[in-house]
């Protein structure tokens, strides 16, 4: 049985890791990436993972306000929305179509930002095939704004 390397998404043999990489769950491939490049990677999915939370709390946007000021500008443009989001809604439940009808700039940032494919997978992936989302989204794609 192997171990999950949170980078790369793989499971990977029990040789492929290092003492330091079964703490870390990293892989030696991914260790061996450039550190700019590994940071960047985890950076994406610690901003991306406050989505996928339940609330968006005051520790959440503390953290997000640190993450504005970053070296690189795409993960500080990606932060400041998730930001603006979290004080927008920061429940989850019905996150998206509340934004889509109510906050419809910074709806369509989060389009710019994270893509009509990422809207696409979530709604699929919760199974919700009936949500008016759909029908917003598809009119974004029809017309751009």
């Amino acid at each position: 049985m192997g171990h999950y390397c949170r980078l790369c998404g793989r499971v990977r043999a029990n040789e492929r890791f290092s003492g330091h990489g079964h703490r870390d769950h990293v892989c030696k491939d991914c260790q061996r990436m450039p550190s700019e490049k590994r940071d960047q990677m985890e950076r994406l999915d610690e901003i991306l993972g406050f989505l996928h939370q339940s609330n968006i709390t005051a520790k959440n946007l503390a953290r997000l306000q640190q993450l504005c000021s970053h070296a690189r500008p795409k993960i500080a443009e990606l932060a400041a929305l998730i930001l603006e989001i979290g004080r927008a809604q920061p429940g989850k439940r019905n996150r998206w179509l509340k934004l889509a009808r109510g906050h419809s700039e910074l709806f369509e940032r989060a389009i710019e930002l994270l893509g009509l494919e990422f809207f696409e997978d979530l709604l699929s992936g919760y199974g919700d095939f009936e949500s008016p989302l759909w029908q917003i989204l598809e009119e974004y794609r029809v017309a751009p704004p």
